[in-house]
């Protein structure tokens, strides 16, 4: 399934018209990972700042209320205060 998709994709980037040396498709592709990286950096500083607000809440509260937060909250997965985004 990968495989045909790709297969569809490059045939829309790499088209005849733009034989040889494939310059439009090249800059598509150049533009397409410029935004990944841009969406990587966003998405690495999204990770930090929700550690860094959780942390927050976290360290403000006693041994006492963490450890009955951790017994009776209904939060699940990364909804949780003790739950860390790793990055």
């Amino acid at each position: 399934m990968f495989v045909q998709a790709g297969s569809i994709i490059s045939s829309n980037i790499y088209r005849k018209d733009d034989l040889p040396k494939y310059k439009r498709g090249n800059m598509q592709l150049f533009a397409i990972a410029w935004a990944s990286l841009g969406a990587l950096l966003l998405t690495k500083v999204y990770y930090v700042w929700r550690n860094q607000s959780r942390d927050k809440i976290w360290n403000a509260m006693t041994l006492e209320e963490q450890h009955h937060y951790r017994a009776t909250t209904k939060d699940k997965g990364n909804k949780r205060l003790d739950f860390r985004f790793a990055h």
